[in-house]
């Protein structure tokens, strides 16, 4: 009895520090991802830019032209 005293805010601290550092992983990580801020249009050879960096995945949804494909200009 007198150790689940001991135990139950123990653990819920252990808690709370496992939680944090999964939230710093996960900031970190997101900085690992390259960013580009110049997309090219494979189809007509126009560039946009873009006021902020946008991860490689979300360079598609981005462009203006009427391309299909777009590749990151570094």
């Amino acid at each position: 009895m007198a150790e689940d005293q001991f135990i139950i805010p123990l653990r819920q601290v252990l808690e709370q520090v496992r939680d944090r550092l999964n939230a710093i992983i996960l900031r970190l990580k997101a900085r690992e991802e390259p960013r580009f801020m110049r997309w090219r249009c494979l189809a007509r050879g126009h560039i946009k830019n873009s006021t902020r960096t946008v991860p490689a995945h979300g360079g598609a949804a981005m462009s203006g032209c009427e391309g299909t494909e777009v590749r990151p200009v570094p």
